[in-house]
């Protein structure tokens, strides 16, 4: 299957600043199609959307339009600029399904540490803090999606914060201002869990130094405890990310299975690309099987 590629597209401008994302687009395509929508980690103070560009391939195998989003860090803008941006990059691909041949009934929103916090705040249409030196965030109206992958990603940034091991780059994020803890309570995820959140999988090391894998435990209690579609995914013994290929084959495949069977998003199973090393950012394509007589 062949793709176009859309890189660049301007979605957001903000001081100046243009905010981009990239769509991959199969060709020959019949009909409309489902889209995978990603955000990439680094603790809202690092990294970019090229770092996770190989994390689309197993989706761009199974014929989905893909969406790679870039957002502000905290050099650029604190908290809750990229929550904001998120949304916006959500709005955008929304509103410009039809170009691209997207389904909007199915699209799918992923992030990976960092990024998932913004996926999830993003899908759950949380009420985010306003923007101090940008004028009508409120236009930004909350977008339904039809799932939300997470990927070792905060559910509870004020545990970052102000739990048993506090994290730097969430401090950093936050900022040094007054009101800091109740825009950590305000931009965690699990603050927001509902009847309305839409179905949420999870995949998380149960030995990830990073995020802590409790948060994603109490997370899906209480995702089990409003009647939402769930399920943790975890990975005995991994830390952030570092699931080996082993190991991001059978996590791709659960994710898969769930969109499949608890979504009813259909899944091309016959797709055989997973990913390959100790992080999120490095993939391979699987070589043919040998040929027997």
């Amino acid at each position: 299957m062949g793709y176009r590629v859309h890189a660049g597209r301007p979605f957001h401008v903000s001081g100046g600043r243009t905010l981009s994302l990239d769509v991959y687009d199969p060709t020959g395509r019949r009909g409309l199609r489902p889209a995978f929508v990603l955000f990439h980690g680094g603790g809202w103070i690092s990294g970019a959307r090229e770092h996770v560009a190989l994390h689309l391939l197993p989706w761009m195998e199974r014929g989905w339009v893909t969406v790679n989003v870039e957002y502000r860090i905290y050099r650029e803008a604190p908290a809750p600029a990229a929550v904001w941006d998120a949304r916006r990059a959500l709005a955008w691909v929304m509103a410009n399904a039809g170009d691209f041949g997207v389904d909007p009934a199915q699209v799918v929103l992923g992030g990976l540490s960092s990024g998932g916090a913004l996926a999830l705040l993003s899908g759950m249409g949380a009420p985010l803090p306003p923007l101090p030196d940008e004028a009508g965030p409120g236009e930004v109206a909350p977008t339904g999606v039809r799932a939300i992958v997470s990927w070792f990603g905060v559910t509870d940034v004020a545990d970052l914060l102000e739990g048993e091991r506090p994290k730097a780059y969430a401090r950093r994020w936050i900022g040094n201002r007054p009101d800091a803890a109740d825009v950590a309570r305000r931009l965690s995820p699990c603050r927001w869990v509902g009847p309305r959140t839409p179905p949420v999988v999870t995949v998380h090391g149960d030995r990830d130094p990073t995020v802590p894998y409790h948060q994603a435990v109490e997370f899906h209690l209480r995702l089990d405890a409003a009647g939402v579609a769930n399920r943790l995914v975890t990975m005995p013994g991994a830390g952030h990310g570092d699931f080996g290929e082993a190991g991001w084959g059978r996590a791709y495949q659960a994710v898969f299975d769930f969109l499949r069977d608890q979504v009813g998003i259909d899944v091309d199973p016959g797709a055989r690309w997973i990913p390959r090393g100790d992080g999120p950012n490095l993939g391979r394509p699987l070589p043919p099987r040998p040929l027997t007589t």
